[in-house]
């Protein structure tokens, strides 16, 4: 496990590949809201295999408690679910939202540009699960993306309905009895998604905010296995 700093997020690195070796997988993995910046570090080890490296940022943005947040949950100026995959009239994207989209983009970028990773994926949960659907739709460059109680944000609408000369698969997953994300969102992100060609995989499953067993199984064969 390896610490660094790189565009403006700290980030947790784990591999066994050497530094100067090229090629493989690269697993970007965006923790939820309020959670330690290296929260996901433990679903990394579990994941983690020869020929794959996995990087896991910290949000930018503090919470209270010690948390991080990819942006605040202020009641005022929450970021919207998207409901229907036509943009509001006179909706205002986050700014926070916009800044963690391209905070992530450059974190890949450099990734991309210092080891030329055969495969980039996405890996999120809640609001981390929203924010990795947002950046694989905003910009080529992404094959895989797991979103785990997620939901598509209003901010994301322009881009999936934008050309994709090349579409980012998904694996989506949902607990039915999800509190703190209702599960009607995350199975409103698939349809949307699917309405406009995207590849999904879904895993819906009786249980909460949570990634049970079965889903980190899905998780490891959908990023590692041949489609």
């Amino acid at each position: 496990m390896i610490q660094f700093d790189l565009p403006g997020l700290e980030v947790v690195g784990v591999s066994g590949m050497r530094e100067g070796e090229r090629g493989g997988s690269a697993v970007f993995l965006l923790h939820g809201w309020g959670a330690p910046g290296d929260d996901l570090v433990p679903l990394a080890e579990a994941l983690k295999r020869p020929g794959a490296r996995f990087f896991v940022p910290a949000a930018p943005l503090p919470e209270r408690g010690g948390g991080r947040a990819w942006w605040h949950l202020n009641p005022n100026a929450r970021p919207p679910h998207a409901s229907t995959d036509q943009p509001a009239a006179g909706f205002l994207p986050s700014a926070d939202v916009v800044a963690a989209r391209a905070a992530v983009q450059a974190l890949i970028a450099t990734i991309i540009e210092r080891h030329a990773p055969a495969t980039v994926a996405l890996v999120g949960f809640s609001q981390g699960a929203m924010l990795a659907i947002d950046v694989a739709l905003a910009a080529p460059g992404v094959q895989l993306v797991v979103a785990m109680s997620g939901v598509l944000l209003m901010e994301s609408v322009p881009a999936l309905t934008a050309l994709h000369p090349t579409k980012p698969r998904f694996l989506l997953s949902h607990g039915r009895q999800d509190p703190v994300v209702p599960f009607a969102n995350g199975n409103r992100a698939k349809d949307l998604l699917e309405k406009h060609g995207f590849s999904v995989t879904w895993r819906p499953f009786n249980g909460g905010h949570e990634i049970p067993p079965p889903v980190l199984a899905d998780v490891a064969q959908f990023l590692f296995s041949a489609p």
